[in-house]
């Protein structure tokens, strides 16, 4: 045997293992002889990154050489110099999860607290690596004197094939929503600080990307086939 060695996995892409930032707090209420200024809700979560690509996947490494002169071949004999599969693309990176939402700003005893801010989206998945190039076939050259066994020697001089593409990360998670503000103290809500402001929801979660376009039948991101090599049984003198 002479195959080609397979070529190794690539390497994963970026886990995002903490999340995106929260949001500003909101400003507290200003309290006045003259009047009050609303307490201010707070800010939005940061938005998650995308997890980071996979790296791609190894060459096969290409078949070797196989080359005797005998009295006599049996063609019940295998030989073997095929290329090496191509290495998988690595994973793609988890992405990162969205930020909490900012606190609401504080009634500080003069008016109500208000609603925290909105969660932040999650990242996407990382992309999946390229699968590695398949190695080439080597070359078998057997030269004797006597064939037996019949004429259809087992010779194998294939291609390695390409790897396949890497799989795609897992989504980031969604920000959840702000805390409120505190209310608190004893008072009568001003004319516009009547509510606490809107509610506010978890952001929207990441998203696992989608699969590329197959061309020609073929997912593009595996690697491509190595070339044939050269498998010859001749008969000498």
């Amino acid at each position: 045997m002479a195959n080609g060695a397979d070529g190794v996995e690539g390497g994963q892409g970026f886990d995002f293992t903490f999340p995106a930032g929260q949001g500003i707090g909101g400003q507290g209420a200003n309290c006045g002889f003259w009047g009050d200024d609303c307490a201010q809700v707070g800010g939005p979560g940061g938005p998650g990154v995308q997890g980071g690509s996979g790296g791609p996947g190894g060459p096969g490494g290409h078949g070797g050489t196989i080359d005797i002169e005998v009295n006599s071949f049996s063609v019940l004999i295998t030989l073997s110099a095929k290329g090496g599969v191509g290495g998988k693309g690595g994973k793609g990176g988890k992405g990162q999860d969205g930020g909490k939402g900012g606190q609401g700003g504080k009634g500080d005893d003069c008016e109500l607290g208000r609603h925290g801010g909105n969660g932040g989206p999650g990242g996407n998945g990382g992309l999946g690596g390229f699968g590695g190039q398949g190695g080439n076939g080597g070359v078998i050259v057997v030269r004797t004197k006597n064939i037996a066994d019949g004429n259809q020697a087992s010779m194998d001089a294939g291609v390695g094939a390409g790897g396949k593409g890497g799989d795609f990360g897992s989504p980031g998670l969604a920000g959840a929503p702000g805390d409120d503000g505190l209310t608190t103290g004893n008072f009568s809500t001003s004319g516009d600080c009547e509510d606490m402001g809107p509610v506010p929801g978890w952001g929207t979660p990441g998203t696992t990307p989608t699969p590329p376009p197959l061309v020609n039948g073929l997912n593009p991101l595996n690697g491509a086939n190595g070339n044939k090599g050269i498998a010859q049984l001749l008969q000498i003198t």
